[in-house]
């Protein structure tokens, strides 16, 4: 195949990758879009080349660079400089990844270990890539399927990790067919397409089929069967960029309760806002102790909320505040020094509780966006620390909490996780939260700082995957961008627009049942990951033994 014709398929499997993806794609175009690089593997393959490495490296690059600016754009809004790394950096990883398994191709095994070995490596990449300081989870390939969530609700037993597998073999096995009738064309082995063709087929179909049947016969919770709690999601609408810093803590409060209060009733029992809400840094201990500093306006707005409070006694607020804590040494790696004065600083990302008994529970965000609210391995890319965006009232690296913690609520006989913005495109960190206690989830984030882009949107769709995978009621509450709920089978409701203010409210449910997902985690990646060793020292060995002999 003349280098051309390669260059044409690796710009075709970018742009299938990103015509499958969320939000206006077809997610199903994905069970192709591998298929034009493994054809390019397949040539390098036949052709020997001498360095099979750099080779898949350089290929792969085009399509992954190709399908992260395509379906990422919309980072550039939130830091020109971190997108621009991010882009590179993820489709060199990806690359990395390609190329890899085309150096162990290159020792011409078994088709099957090709497959094996290509769906360990690329599992094991996106597992690394959930759990390491550059993550970024947005492209893992089992979230394409974020926009229809009836085709995969057996994500409850697997995860995203599973949505892998299926479409990887999907795609090899329509590469093995293709191949049979294009490379092969000359060679009428009918029987072995017709078995390649079947097998095919049932493999997308049946899992299709049994996650439509299981959404319909799943039983969501009604009033006649459960015990209901009223709920109110409210949409603040603040523009994060500029009118956000411009206003004060105090008219931040203001602005939640001019659209909550309408809509709160006599049996509310839950208010849910968005990631820091209340953007300007507070100290957490004067808001415990209903001691607010007078001299500090920006604790002014607590006395509203307690306004509130005396008037519905059983009333949970759930929002995102800044804080801080002062320290008298380096308590962390991310107590900052103010100036020289022997003073330490740490800020966080808090979701808490408030209610008539004042701040009852509190939960810092432990999965922190990359180069914004953390600087990745500081020891190394610590003179970029100036780059980071301001969010919340702070910049650079943030503390993390240790335990994704369940609120206990006032007049509420159950537990609910809070988890904040990014930390909702994680679903082995997600089901922490339920397997701490939590029955009913509560998303809070800032999606505004995308502006009016497919990225807002995307993240929302995550909250769906999430509902699933954990059997979960979701309260998302968004600054701007989408507001809702979200039952059990991932079915919104109540799905607000982006630059709208206003509050929503609804009845939810409390689920104590733990799926096979929240109990096991991301199992599926780490069985793969033990291929992947293996395969790599397998590899190796090979390698090292041909060498010898020759």
């Amino acid at each position: 195949m003349k280098k051309g014709y390669l260059y044409l398929l690796s710009i075709l499997t970018g742009i299938l990758l990103w015509l499958s993806w969320t939000p206006k794609g077809f997610p199903f175009l994905i069970f192709f879009a591998w298929v034009p690089l493994f054809f390019i593997s397949e040539d390098l393959l036949k052709k020997e080349v001498k360095h099979p490495f750099w080779s898949g490296v350089w290929f792969s690059f085009i399509s992954f660079l190709i399908w992260n600016v395509a379906t990422t754009w919309w980072i550039w809004n939130a830091t020109p400089e971190g997108s621009i790394a991010a882009f590179v950096l993820n489709s060199f990883f990806m690359s990395l990844v390609f190329g890899c398994w085309q150096g162990f191709r290159s020792m011409k095994l078994h088709p099957v270990s090709d497959a094996v070995t290509f769906i360990s490596f690329w599992s094991s990449w996106e597992f690394l890539h959930l759990n390491w300081d550059i993550t970024w989870p947005w492209l893992n390939l089992g979230n394409v399927f974020a926009s229809c969530t009836e085709y995969v609700q057996w994500y409850e037993y697997t995860g995203t990790f599973g949505g892998l597998i299926w479409i990887l073999i999907a795609n090899f096995l329509i590469f093995y067919l293709l191949r049979d009738i294009i490379l092969l064309r000359e060679e009428k082995n009918n029987r072995k397409r017709i078995i390649l063709g079947t097998i095919l087929t049932c493999w997308i179909a049946l899992p299709m089929v049994g996650s439509i049947v299981r959404y319909q016969t799943y039983q969501l919770p009604n009033d006649e069967t459960d015990k209901p709690i009223e709920a109110v999601i409210v949409q603040q609408n603040t523009e994060p960029h500029e009118e956000q810093y411009e206003m004060s803590n105090l008219e931040h409060t203001q602005r939640i309760l001019s659209v909550a209060e309408p809509a709160i009733t006599p049996n509310t029992r839950i208010v849910v806002c968005a990631e820091t809400a209340i953007p300007w840094s507070v100290l957490t201990d004067p808001i415990i102790a209903k001691d607010y500093p007078s001299f500090n306006d920006s604790y002014s707005g607590f006395l509203l909320f307690d306004t509130l409070m005396s008037k519905h006694n059983d009333l949970n607020l759930i929002i995102g505040l800044s804080t801080v804590k002062f320290f008298d040494h380096k308590a962390s790696p991310t107590c900052q020094e103010r100036g020289e004065s022997g003073i330490f600083v740490e800020s966080y990302n808090t979701s808490v509780c408030y209610n008539r008994h004042g701040l009852s529970q509190m939960y810092y965000k432990s999965k922190l966006v990359p180069a914004v609210e953390k600087m990745p391995y500081p020891q190394v890319f610590g003179f970029l620390e100036k780059l980071a965006i301001d969010l919340g009232g702070t910049s650079g690296s943030l503390g993390t909490d240790s335990v994704q913690r369940a609120f206990i609520l006032d007049g509420v006989p159950f537990k609910v996780g809070v988890p904040i913005c990014y930390e909702s495109a994680y679903g082995e960190h997600f089901g922490k939260f339920i397997k701490n206690g939590a029955q009913l989830m509560a998303v809070i984030t800032n999606d505004g700082w995308w502006k009016d882009t497919p990225g807002y949107q995307q993240h929302f769709l995550f909250s769906k995957l999430r509902a699933v995978e954990t059997r979960r009621t979701i309260m998302r509450s968004a600054n701007t961008g989408i507001s809702a709920f979200i039952d059990e089978r991932g079915d919104a409701h109540q799905q607000t627009h982006y630059n709208t203010r206003l509050a929503i409210r609804q009845n939810v449910y409390p689920n104590q049942t733990i799926t096979f997902y929240v109990q096991h985690g991301d199992y599926i990646a780490r069985i793969l990951l033990l291929f992947a060793a293996f395969s790599a020292i397998w590899g190796i060995f090979i390698y090292i033994k041909r060498r010898i002999k020759h």
